[in-house]
């Protein structure tokens, strides 16, 4: 079998027409590299040199072959070189997936922190529903997920993120805009964008106003929070949200939000897939994300003048 140390024998020898040049570049003794690249010819079994005087004439064979060899060579430095980068953590591949609440904005701020210290990292994101996001936790096709909802299963490790309370949004020149804070009974009657009657946030948003039979009249069901906020603001109507989105689109579309009572917690949860190799980059990017959480909830506290971590 060729070796590497048979190829760069040769192609030196090639390169200097001579063995005893050939060997000070390797930093070999000249019998080392006669003794190598006569086994290359031996391997080969073909004739790569003829001797004259006190030269080496490569053979027409050996031109050929050193072509293929310095390629080869190439490509084995290439190797070398992002074995490297993937020891510095220069390089890689990251697959992750989030829920919207923090996968149109924090995620992405992250992510590319993490692509402009790392260009050569291969990062496949995706946001999508928690149960999507759990099947691909199960089905060990990503490094890890964020979910608001999760379900027991063994292929499948979960950590807690955090969790903060919801806002409640509407247009700025809504009656209840001028407000410091609102409650659930000032909804009541209140034009009001809810979610999806299949999404986890509906069913926990219902219980609260039931409880305090508070009736809000529902003008659209909205997907996801992003989607809420552009409902309500054409709609003149108010709405339950997370406040990460919130803030995010609060100036585009025109619109406040306010802390409301009493609590809708939005949690979030870290999902790891429990068989899947583990992947260094991945907690470095939940690192990045936390520290990007931490800094969201400063600036909430700053704006509404309290709190909306539980």
């Amino acid at each position: 079998m060729v070796t590497v140390q048979q190829l760069k024998a040769f192609c030196a020898a090639v390169e200097t027409g001579s063995i005893s040049m050939a060997a000070e570049r390797l930093c070999l003794s000249q019998p080392a590299v006669s003794k190598i690249i006569s086994s290359l010819e031996q391997d080969t079994r073909l004739n790569l040199f003829d001797r004259e005087h006190r030269r080496i004439v490569p053979t027409s064979e050996a031109h050929f072959l050193y072509k293929e060899a310095r390629r080869l060579l190439a490509e084995f430095n290439n190797i070398t070189l992002v074995a490297e980068e993937l020891r510095a953590l220069h390089a890689g591949s990251l697959s992750v997936a989030s829920i919207m609440a923090l996968g149109l904005h924090i995620i992405p701020s992250s992510v590319g922190k993490i692509l402009r210290s790392r260009p050569n990292t291969d990062v496949t994101f995706r946001a999508r529903s928690s149960s999507k996001i759990m099947q691909w936790a199960i089905a060990q096709q990503i490094d890890f997920g964020i979910v608001s909802t999760t379900m027991e299963h063994e292929a499948v490790s979960k950590e807690a993120l955090g969790t903060i309370h919801a806002v409640c949004i509407m247009p700025r020149n809504h009656r209840l805009a001028a407000r410091t804070h609102i409650n659930a009974k000032d909804l009541d009657g209140e034009p009001f964008i809810a979610f999806v009657k299949d999404g986890s946030m509906r069913e926990v948003i219902d219980k609260v106003f039931e409880d305090l039979n508070v009736r809000p009249r529902c003008m659209a069901n909205a997907s996801n929070s992003h989607v809420a906020c552009t409902l309500a603001k054409h709609l003149n109507a108010v709405s339950l949200v997370d406040p990460y989105t919130a803030m995010h689109i609060l100036r585009q579309e025109e619109l406040v939000m306010k802390p409301f009572s009493p609590s809708v917690n939005y949690n979030y949860q870290l999902i790891w897939p429990r068989y899947r190799a583990s992947n260094p980059l991945a907690n470095i990017l939940v690192t990045e994300i936390k520290a990007a959480l931490d800094q969201y909830d400063r600036l909430l506290e700053e704006q509404l003048g309290t709190s909306l971590l539980r």
